[in-house]
């Protein structure tokens, strides 16, 4: 007998003799076996009832039905919990009011994480916690209550919201999407998967909320996790550009699209989204509309492809590249020499291909290390880089992020670590004065830190041949551009704190303004014309 299975009998032992804390304990240890769900979210949800937590009980026994819709308990333990449902005509009235108020909260399929909070936020939340105190099995409620939370920074209530929301109404494709999301930030691969699937198996477009909006964009996504998009969320204002997500999941005719004035390709370039990619392809040509981020320029910015993509642009160095499969690593890990032998110059920078964020990321340089990192690390195929030592004088690490959007380069952050893996959200930027003022400098006189400013990030976006993409590189000694990469998937956001960091909610909407500028330009040409003009930037 498994450990989950002898879990589950002793819950259900524990629950007959009432001994509700043993019984719920060994309850969650039953739900590690996928196998035992049904019996065991039955069991969870008895188990809430009798704590008098409603909304779960009621929930997991919805739940178990659509697992085993002839459970022989759970329609009958459904039915109990529902005596829990008081004034159902309240809550709706009371749902109803919230939504008058503010209609984006019944709107899931945005980033959670970059909704705001917005006017009369807590009389609407009021106005949901009645309705969710009335009946507790109003899933629309439970998930604006999400959404709400969301919009609070309340990200663990929000994605406890969600999960209820889904289990007591599994076909609701948008609280499915917001779940997956939500899981992504809390890093829970498995969790975000499987409800992206459980979305997107049911629906594929996700039209904009509103119909006021000036400007209708129809986004083109893939259907992969955080990084597998531009997260467009973030930087548009879905008053003035009305965003229509149609993932390409499957090779099936499109649905009927709404009406739409421009098409945004948001897909990153990876090989998990290969096959979204190539439906990408074929939609761009099939359709009439005029384009931004033409797919087929994917391609020239995968890692082990961008230094031949740029290679001979002016002001603009790459660090060498491949892709290499797991036997050849294991090969050259066998060595007995000293140093790596892959083609390329060494200390080597490895990951696996389409990772992101610096996960499993790992600098070696002898094959001892290479073969530690590779017990350690899964994966079939490895992105190995050349590792550029870019430390200033003073000791310290600067990564600089570039977005460039119509061609225009607008200073995004600088990140500055005394650690050669820099990243924003890891770096010390909140803690110190003096990097604070120096990212501000970069921002306001970019020059200052890339003398040939406009004419490199200008031929590296002819190079590219995207319209709107990210750079994340650091300062030559001679001061040309180090790319580490690029592509549309960067995050750009302004929610960092106002008060430590001002001058980026006084910069960074410059970004907001020039890829609605882009939207807007994109919208009166013809298709198959040259994209936005370049303006100056300051």
């Amino acid at each position: 007998m498994s450990d989950a299975r002898a879990a589950l009998g002793a819950a259900l032992a524990a629950e007959r003799e009432q001994r509700w804390a043993e019984s719920f304990v060994n309850c969650r240890r039953a739900l590690a076996d996928p196998a035992l769900h049904p019996d065991a979210f039955n069991l969870f949800g008895r188990l809430c009832h009798t704590a008098g937590d409603a909304a779960n009980a009621i929930a997991a026994q919805r739940y178990v039905l659509v697992l085993a819709p002839g459970h022989p308990r759970a329609a009958g333990d459904l039915h109990t919990a529902l005596g829990a449902v008081r004034a159902p005509a309240d809550a709706r009235a009371a749902f109803a009011a919230a939504v008058a108020i503010a209609p984006e909260i019944d709107c899931h399929h945005r980033e959670p994480l970059a909704l705001r909070p917005f006017a009369c936020i807590d009389e609407v939340e009021a106005l949901l916690l009645r309705a969710v105190e009335g009946d507790p099995s109003f899933a629309p409620a439970r998930a604006a209550l999400g959404n709400v939370r969301a919009r609070r920074g309340r990200a663990a209530e929000a994605l406890d919201a969600y999960r209820i929301a889904a289990m007591l109404d599994w076909e609701r494709a948008d609280v499915h999407l917001a779940l997956a999301m939500l899981f992504d930030v809390a890093h829970d691969e498995a969790n975000g998967a499987r409800h992206r699937h459980e979305a997107l198996a049911r629906q594929r477009l996700y039209p904009a909320c509103g119909t006021s909006a000036a400007r209708s964009v129809l986004v083109l996504a893939a259907p992969g996790g955080p990084t597998a998009n531009a997260p467009l969320d973030y930087c548009v204002d879905p008053d003035r550009v009305a965003l229509h997500v149609y993932y390409l999941a499957r090779d099936e005719p499109p649905p009927a699209l709404p009406a739409h004035d421009v098409v945004f390709n948001a897909i990153e370039q990876a090989e998990s989204s290969a096959d979204a990619i190539a439906r990408a392809t074929r939609f761009v040509a099939a359709q009439r509309k005029p384009v931004l981020n033409d797919p087929a320029r994917l391609a020239g910015i995968s890692r082990s492809a961008l230094p031949a993509t740029l290679c001979g642009v002016a002001g603009i160095s790459v660090p060498a590249a491949r892709r290499v499969e797991r036997a050849l690593l294991e090969a050259a890990a066998a060595s007995n020499a000293n140093a790596l032998d892959l083609g390329i110059p060494g200390p080597v920078l490895v990951r696996p291909v389409d990772t992101h964020r610096g996960d499993h990321q790992a600098r070696v340089a002898r094959p001892d290390e290479l073969r530690d990192y590779l017990a350690r690390t899964p994966g079939d195929a490895f992105d190995v880089t050349s590792f550029v030592d870019y430390r200033s004088a003073d000791g310290y690490y600067r990564k600089y992020r570039v977005i460039i959007v119509g061609g225009v380069p607008f200073p995004y952050h600088a990140a500055i670590s005394d650690a050669w893996k820099v990243h924003y959200h890891s770096s010390r930027m909140d803690e110190h004065d003096w990097m604070r003022a120096e990212e501000e400098r970069f921002m306001r006189a970019p020059r200052a830190v890339f003398p040939a400013w406009e004419s490199a990030f200008g031929a590296l976006a002819a190079a590219v041949g995207l319209d709107y993409a990210g750079v994340d590189c650091a300062a030559n000694p001679d001061g040309s551009v180090l790319v580490f990469e690029c592509g549309p998937g960067m995050l750009v956001h302004c929610h960092d704190d106002p008060a430590r960091f001002p001058y980026k909610h006084e910069l960074v909407p410059r970004i907001f303004a020039a890829l609605e500028a882009l939207f807007d330009h994109t919208a009166s040409r013809a298709p198959g014309l040259a994209t936005a003009p370049r303006q100056a930037v300051p």
